[in-house]
């Protein structure tokens, strides 16, 4: 079972019982490796206190190369200071994409 690309191939150590447990765990470490292949920190001048850690964001008005990208919050820090200012700190990367699978079955 291969996913991603052929390129540049990691063998996972374990043996699964089945086809359906390998695929879960060869797609669950795909998507582990491409996480944080781009990352992009942003403050938020004006906070926002319903941003949290797996969500989804867009960002927009800077480079197309980054608008383009889906995002998903890996880090954020609220802070209120003492003058009645709050912020937010975000840590993004890039979502994980849909996984490709390719079939390496050659019939032997």
């Amino acid at each position: 079972m291969l996913f991603g690309t052929a390129e540049n191939v990691k063998v996972l150590r374990h043996t699964y019982a089945n086809k359906s447990n390998a695929t879960r765990a060869a797609k669950a470490e795909w998507e582990k490796l491409q996480r944080g292949v781009a990352e992009f920190s942003i403050v938020l001048a004006l906070g926002r206190p319903e941003l949290m850690t797996e969500l989804p964001v867009t960002v927009r008005g800077y480079k197309r190369v980054i608008d383009d990208c889906k995002w998903i919050v890996a880090r954020v820090t609220h802070t209120l200071d003492g003058n009645g200012g709050f912020t937010s700190d975000l840590d993004l990367e890039v979502k994980a994409t849909e996984v490709p699978e390719f079939d390496t079955s050659d019939g032997a």
